[in-house]
């Protein structure tokens, strides 16, 4: 095992819809995703609410819409 400097932690921000919209989503398929009701996830998704995703949430979304600065989603290799 190869020891590596830690990655700098991905600061949450309030590009939600943007992102959703990046991965496919609708906002009803994206509250199902992460287990919220459409109007909390409306909720989170307005501009100018400082009631963003969680830390997790907000970087599953970043791995969905093929962002994040440190990893990217791979399909599962078949067996």
């Amino acid at each position: 095992m190869v020891n590596r400097p830690p990655r700098p932690p991905v600061v949450v921000q309030s590009n939600v819809r943007e992102l959703r919209l990046a991965a496919g989503l609708s906002q009803q398929s994206a509250a199902e995703r992460f287990d919220l009701s459409l109007r909390v996830w409306q909720t989170k998704e307005a501009a100018g609410n400082p009631t963003l995703l969680s830390q997790g949430e907000y970087e599953l979304l970043l791995l969905l819409a093929g962002c994040h600065p440190h990893f990217a989603l791979a399909p599962q290799s078949k067996k």
